[in-house]
């Protein structure tokens, strides 16, 4: 048997915008994200509504990438599974996510798959024999949140294919109208978490670049891993929202402050994402301290409340003059 106490559990979210011209009501996200027969879809409806598909298992037999502070890199082989599954917030915004649970192999041959696959979500490192768990631990979260291409290292973990696999599967669901009210991109949030005892709570969010996201969480508690996952799916949410607005901000400044092009673009995120924005809503009560922490720095709220006035005001300045044109033929 493995090791009971995780090494470390590495995920990944995916969010975007469902493609479907209007949000799915509870019927209808519930079958969206039946994807296994006889599991039911868990829904909350509030403080808003919250749709999550069960989970599913996905084989992985692969390498993980770990960095050492002596600048010495290595990796090790995992055996086991992926836990995947997809949830829909307010009937809109839909999310992939994947993780893995890293345990110690105390047996160093690998298993058959009936061993692994009845344990979803957790993964055995089956190689190393390095003693010190806190710095094997460290070495996995700095390798993964690296980039493994730059070690020569094949074979590497790819939640990144397994969260984009159960995004398409369900994008391309045929009850989809693939008419969303307005086009909007894909963000990725690498998340790691480990346990810290006296260390934890704690959150470090990093934007890699335009799409791509890090976060680091630290637990006092080895049961608080268990909160992580839909931590990093509330905190996903949040920062795609900010992220897609202030893009079509960006690209509205493309044309006339007054013009109906600018209009266009604006409008329709008034419309649709003013009342999505509750941050912690569904984070677990014992994670919700890290919430306190984003809005202090970076300052979630303060980010999003200057995002929506500023978008409020234009789309007002955009609909009055274009009610003066109508009227006085300008």
């Amino acid at each position: 048997m493995p090791s009971a106490a995780p090494l470390v559990v590495l995920g990944e979210v995916k969010t975007c915008l469902l493609p479907s011209s209007t949000a799915l009501p509870r019927a209808q996200a519930r079958e969206l994200l039946a994807l296994m027969p006889g599991r039911d879809v868990s829904w909350r409806e509030r403080p808003g509504s919250l749709a999550t598909s069960p989970t599913m298992a996905v084989g992985v037999d692969c390498r993980v990438r770990m960095d050492f502070p002596e600048a010495e890199q290595r990796s090790t082989r995992i055996v086991g599974t992926v836990a995947a599954r997809a949830a829909l917030l307010g009937g809109r915004i839909l999310q992939s996510s994947a993780y893995t649970r890293i345990v110690r192999g105390e047996d160093r041959r690998r298993q058959t798959w009936s061993h692994y696959l009845s344990r979803k979500g957790i993964s055995e490192e089956i190689e190393l024999f390095a003693p010190d768990r806190a710095a094997v631990a460290a070495a996995m979260v700095e390798g993964y949140h690296g980039d493994p291409a730059a070690a020569g290292i094949g074979n590497v973990l790819d939640l990144n294919s397994a969260s984009g696999r159960l995004l398409g599967r369900i994008r391309t669901d045929p009850s989809l109208d693939q008419s969303p009210p307005v086009q909007v991109g894909t963000t990725r949030l690498r998340w790691s978490a480990i346990v810290g005892g006296s260390a934890g709570p704690d959150v470090r969010l990093h934007v890699d670049d335009e799409t791509v996201r890090s976060v680091r969480v630290i637990v006092r508690q080895e049961a608080d891993l268990d909160a992580v996952q839909r931590f990093c799916e509330d905190l996903a949410a949040h920062d795609w929202l900010l992220t897609v607005v202030a893009d079509a901000l960006d690209q509205a400044d493309h044309f006339d402050p007054v013009s109906a092009d600018r209009l266009d673009i604006l409008e329709p995120l008034v419309r649709h994402f003013s009342g999505v924005w509750m941050p912690g809503a569904h984070t677990p009560k014992e994670l919700r301290t890290l919430w306190r922490d984003l809005q202090a720095e970076p300052g979630f709220t303060r980010q999003w409340a200057t995002l929506r006035e500023r978008l409020r005001d234009e789309v007002a300045v955009a609909t009055l003059h274009a009610l003066r044109h109508k009227d006085t033929g300008w």
